[in-house]
């Protein structure tokens, strides 16, 4: 079911912000061939796409699903690379744990996406005593656990991050304590890191799944002004503005 509802989501989202785009032009030279009367067209090699682009699939987190590689597989691999990691020294905070900040990592599919980490904003200075804890990316868990980007990477990464595009120190904690936990020297407890793969797995579809929603209904409410929904909705906000009154109305506006 989880990766039915990755690969419509990987269908839907890209489509949405195309809907909203302008049309490419196409770099397409006409030339006329006097002899034979017909038009030659040369494609400019600008806009032929490359090997292994142009696919919506390759643009979206999918936290280990929808891999040509098999589940178990895929699986056993993230294991391995989750067993390297004792502490979240092994993850890259070697120093001592720092206050948290007011920011929270976003969810992917609700601006997460663009966003940068904490650490490399304007004047983030890990010697200040008041900085606050980094977060941890995908690319510092590759370098951290020496491992190769791909469909295990991602696994071991939605486990510590859920939906979100990056983790933090405290929540790897958690999830590191609760692997290692009666398990032998060098291994983890495979059956609890399981779950800790299908929760982030369900927090990341989750996200995409309601950001897809709430969006294919206000575009309904545009598209179909008349119908059900935008009714209540507008419903709704009279009700909101009768139990708010003028002055708070005019305060909001």
């Amino acid at each position: 079911m989880n990766k039915l509802i990755i690969a419509f989501l990987a269908a839907s989202l890209p489509s949405m912000a195309l809907a909203f785009a302008p049309a490419p032009s196409s770099k397409v030279s006409t030339k006329l061939n006097f002899f034979n009367k017909k038009t030659e067209e040369k494609v400019s090699p600008e806009v032929i796409p490359n090997k292994g682009s142009g696919s919506s699939m390759e643009k979206i987190f999918k936290g280990g699903l929808l891999s040509d590689d098999d589940e178990s597989e895929i699986m056993a691999s993230a294991i391995k690379i989750a067993a390297k990691i004792k502490t979240t020294k092994d993850l890259g905070w070697t120093q001592a744990p720092k206050r948290k900040g007011k920011a929270r990592p976003r969810s992917r599919a609700w601006g997460g996406e663009g966003e940068m980490p904490v650490q490399t904003k304007a004047n983030y200075d890990e010697s200040k005593e008041n900085c606050v804890e980094k977060w941890l990316t995908i690319e510092d868990l590759v370098k951290y656990t020496k491992c190769q980007p791909g469909p295990a990477a991602d696994t071991v990464f939605v486990a510590l991050a859920g939906g979100a595009k990056y983790a933090e120190r405290d929540v790897c904690e958690e999830k590191i304590q609760q692997w290692t936990d009666g398990a032998a020297r060098g291994k983890i407890n495979e059956e609890v890191f399981a779950k800790s793969v299908k929760a982030g797995r369900n927090s990341l579809i989750t996200s995409y799944v309601s950001f897809l929603s709430v969006n294919t209904f206000f575009a309904s409410c545009i598209i179909f002004p008349t119908n059900p929904a935008a009714k209540g909705l507008e419903t709704l906000v009279d009700s909101l503005k009768d139990n708010l009154g003028p002055a708070e109305i005019l305060f909001t506006q």
